[in-house]
């Protein structure tokens, strides 16, 4: 049977949840601002969490098999809470189930059974989903952004894959700060907890955990930042409300580890401070682990790019930091994986444009574009660490397209997005110089419709394969495909 090992997080003082009391009638909204969750799938178990709305009751049934499930858990919560569950067998269901009611008593509201694969061996074949972008705070006031964003998780779900990747984009702390708008801690958990909601039926049924974008707001730039109206300390509130929502893998999760680096910041500081709210080690923004025949690295580019700085004044500015590109590189020599996957939101470098793709004089250097960049920057030392230690895919966001390009023996991957296109970027000379031309054909430059990434991954090759998910609501696509259908594909063998 499953061993128990239960943790409540604190009640986050930025934007935690206020007490009220459910009517009678309750439904499972009334206790919960958000339903389960599940995260850091292990050889052994997973991490389960929920945010209850208010003094909530959970009750957390396990086991190998839906007729074997015993009591595991029960815990008494408000806010935040998680539950690790651990016993499980490797490379073998796990199901689970969670009861729920109000903590002064009444009827339990029990939720569907969820099925969690643990850590597959060596030798077995898996499927793991890549969702880039979804950009949910102007997503859902796109036409069609909602029904696509929940018609892909539909999808996902029916794929049975092991694991889903964010690839970042997925809050937004920056939106409109460049225009003078000023935002908020308040805003930040809002921001989280927006994702967390609209991604609901995925993240209950399929573990995920998340590269971080430039929009979460966690870069070391956004330590502080002020516009005409106001200054903010982005980082700090972004990472707490973060780490309320999303339980990303900390440095014990796996063996290969991740972000361990001891930090605490300025106790007096209100950019670096709110280390007794989750602002410090461990951060849970870099980490990898292996799962069968494959080693996954997701790296963190931002947080440690020009901190208490400005923007990037050149690509050159973007960086891993010391002890993460270390650990990168130890954890790429160390692993005998036979695939060696690297992910990130975008290159360590990337174009020499602003982020539209309009001019190249600018003081924010965004970072985006593919293999055309390979050797720009920081990203030359990644790209030459990945051809001596055979890594040889390099999946990344950021570009809101799908594009599969070759370069120093290494394959650039965009993957594209779920919710909406952006077509205006396609005529600019940055977008031009670093994707192609929107109208080729036989071979297409790149792909301009809504889908996720979907790799089949087996000892002996990786299938990757772009999957439509739905139709954008202004008609943005180069390509015709319809929902359901493999826009583009391709086998690497080994």
């Amino acid at each position: 049977g499953c061993r128990k090992e239960a943790e409540q997080s604190a009640h986050d003082a930025a934007g935690g949840p206020q007490t009220t009391q459910p009517s009678s009638a309750a439904g499972l909204g009334s206790l919960l601002l958000a339903p389960e969750a599940l995260f850091r799938p292990t050889r052994n178990g997973c991490t389960l969490q929920w945010i209850a709305r208010v003094p909530c009751q959970t009750r957390v049934l396990a086991g190998p098999s839906p007729d074997a499930l015993r009591e595991f858990q029960t815990v008494n919560s408000l806010g935040p809470a998680e539950v690790n569950i651990v016993g499980a067998a490797p490379d073998s269901d796990l199901f689970i189930k969670c009861e729920f009611r109000a903590q002064q008593g009444g009827d339990w509201i029990r939720q569907p059974l969820r099925r969690v694969r643990t850590q597959r061996r060596a030798g077995e074949t898996f499927k793991a989903i890549l969702i880039a972008d979804t950009h949910p705070y102007a997503a859902l006031h796109k036409p069609a952004g909602r029904e696509n964003t929940l018609a892909a998780q539909q999808r996902i779900i029916a794929e049975q894959p092991d694991f889903v990747i964010f690839l970042g984009d997925e809050a937004s702390m920056i939106r409109n700060i460049y225009r003078g708008r000023v935002v908020t801690a308040e805003e930040a958990a809002a921001d989280w907890l927006r994702w967390r909601t609209l991604y609901s039926d995925l993240l209950s049924q399929v573990p995920s955990m998340m590269v971080l974008g430039n929009h979460e707001g966690e870069a070391g730039y956004y330590q502080t930042y002020t516009n005409s109206n106001g200054v903010m300390y982005l980082q700090r509130w972004a990472t707490v409300a973060r780490k309320q929502v999303l339980r990303n893998p900390g440095p014990t999760t796996y063996p290969e580890g991740g972000e361990d680096e001891g930090w605490v910041g300025d106790p007096d500081s209100p950019a670096t401070g709110g280390a007794e709210q989750g602002n410090r080690s461990p951060l849970e923004n870099y980490f990898a682990w292996t799962w069968g025949d494959a080693l996954f690295v997701v790296l963190d580019v931002h947080r440690y790019t020009n901190p208490g700085g400005s923007t990037p004044a050149a690509p050159e500015e973007w960086t891993l930091g010391p002890t993460q590109m270390a650990w990168l590189e130890k954890t790429l020599r160390n692993s005998t994986a036979r695939w060696k996957i690297v992910v990130t939101h975008h290159l360590v470098g990337g174009w020499r444009w602003d982020g539209g793709g309009h001019t190249q004089e600018t003081k924010y250097y965004y970072g985006r574009g593919g293999a055309k960049y390979a050797r720009v920057g920081e990203q030359a030392r990644i790209t030459d660490l990945m051809n001596e230690t055979g890594a040889r895919l390099l999946l990344y966001g950021h570009d809101h397209v799908f594009a599969h390009q070759q370069s120093d023996n290494v394959d650039f991957v965009c993957c594209g997005r779920v919710s909406y296109l952006n077509p205006e970027w396609f005529d600019r000379p940055g977008w031009r110089e670093a994707y192609g031309d929107a109208a080729a054909r036989d071979p297409y430059d790149f792909y301009a419709a809504l889908g996720y990434v979907r790799l089949t991954i087996s000892p002996n090759s990786i299938d990757l394969a772009y999957v439509c998910s739905g139709r954008d609501g202004a008609s943005g696509e180069n390509v015709d495909s319809q929902p359901g259908e493999v826009v583009y594909q391709r086998t690497f063998s080994a």
